[in-house]
């Protein structure tokens, strides 16, 4: 069976612009849909992945300081 497997690592500095800021509540919410489609590859078996993670977090490297914890974008 083939698989389609996302990735994505995106930056977008803060304040985010309102154009984008009025959006964010429909990312999540397509990101969540999407999440509840997700499966391990080959679960349960020696070779599993985890391929059901969707997070997001404050970074703040550019400050010299350490990362807020991650947030899961969990599934409905």
């Amino acid at each position: 069976m083939s698989y389609i497997r996302f990735h994505l690592d995106l930056e977008v500095k803060q304040p985010i612009p309102a154009a984008l800021q009025s959006k964010l509540p429909e990312i999540r919410e397509a990101v969540r849909k999407l999440k509840s489609f997700a499966s391990k590859i080959n679960e349960g078996k020696e070779n599993e992945e985890m391929t059901v993670r969707a997070v997001y977090h404050i970074c703040h490297h550019d400050e010299g300081l350490p990362c807020e914890p991650e947030t899961d974008i969990q599934y409905l």
